[in-house]
């Protein structure tokens, strides 16, 4: 029998201001012939190139203003945005493609750059997008009675992306993968969304069919534990398990499934931009489910108690583009 999921094993968290960015593959140029911050990028490549037994391996930037903007410049931007207040009790930062400056790691450099002030910072990284669920686990582990944190999610592809192929493996597509920044504001008092951690659970087949009926049975398990209104899928997940952007998971449930998944903050963009359409309501409960791309999946619930601050930054205004 699988390991059932746990539904009260924490006290909730509560999130007032959800802040993202996206940043899509068409924002992006191709460094060629060499970056001019190569002495940063370097070890990357050199990595990159001996671990899949390539040799030129090319990155990409995202520039603004004649620069280029790193993961932790993303981060920087979404939380100026989270709050205007000097200080932080928790920064809860999750990160797990490799920052394009190598040698100066992301959270360190926004410590030591930013105008606020952090009493517990928390680094998270190599979950992938399952960090979008697991970090609801360990803010509910560390924040306190009256303690304010802000959650980063932060994931920027450093690497030209040129196909499986590419690296010798077998080339599946579904969907497509863009970078982004999300921001948080959590604590352990009252506020707009009630967040409780569920727990993960191991798929036990790999095998196509079998994945999708066992992944479709937790989902019917979590809507009914968490007695939620509405399930919300990685979209890579969704798609995976189903050969369209429409799920069926019951006679009269159905989820809609993005094209373009957003990593460890898709969950929580999929969620903000049903808060800003209607879609989800006050009094309604969410089922937010993450995928680490093999046989893992972690969920956590939400109950709307009413709407909280909702924030997009356009980055397609500021950045220029070829």
């Amino acid at each position: 029998m699988p390991e059932p999921f746990r539904y009260a094993d924490f006290d909730p968290i509560y999130v007032d201001h959800i802040c993202w960015l996206t940043a899509e593959d068409h924002l992006y140029t191709l460094d060629w012939p060499t970056p001019d911050d190569y002495f940063y990028v370097s070890p990357h490549i050199y990595m990159e190139d001996h671990y899949y037994g390539r040799v030129g391996t090319l990155t990409r930037s995202l520039m603004a203003d004649g620069k280029r903007l790193t993961a932790g410049d993303l981060a920087l931007m979404v939380m100026e945005r989270l709050s205007t207040e000097a200080h932080w009790d928790w920064l809860i930062f999750a990160q797990t493609c490799p920052e394009r400056h190598a040698l100066n790691a992301p959270l360190a450099r926004m410590l030591e750059t930013a105008a606020w002030h952090v009493d517990y910072p928390l680094g998270l990284s190599h979950m992938g997008a399952l960090a979008g669920t697991e970090a609801i686990q360990a803010a509910q582990w560390s924040i306190r009675r009256k303690e304010r944190a802000a959650i980063v999610l932060v994931e920027q592809r450093v690497f030209h992306d040129d196909g499986q192929a590419g690296y010798g493996l077998k080339t599946e597509k579904r969907g497509d993968t863009a970078d982004m920044a999300v921001a948080l504001q959590a604590c352990t008092n009252q506020g707009a969304l009630q967040v409780s951690y569920v727990g993960k659970r191991i798929i036990q087949s790999g095998e196509v069919d079998s994945f999708a009926s066992q992944v479709q049975d937790i989902i019917r398990e979590l809507m009914d534990g968490c007695t939620a209104d509405h399930m919300i899928l990685q979209s890579r997940l969704g798609l995976h398990i189903s050969d369209n952007s429409i799920l069926h998971i019951g006679p009269d449930k159905t989820v809609c499934v993005p094209y373009a998944d957003y990593q460890s903050g898709d969950v929580w963009i999929q969620l903000a931009e049903k808060l800003q359409r209607g879609i989800i309501r006050p009094k309604e409960r969410v089922v937010l489910v993450s995928w680490d791309g093999d046989r893992m999946i972690s969920a956590c619930c939400v109950h709307v108690i009413h709407l909280p601050l909702l924030s997009s930054l356009a980055m397609n205004q500021e950045i220029k583009t070829t």
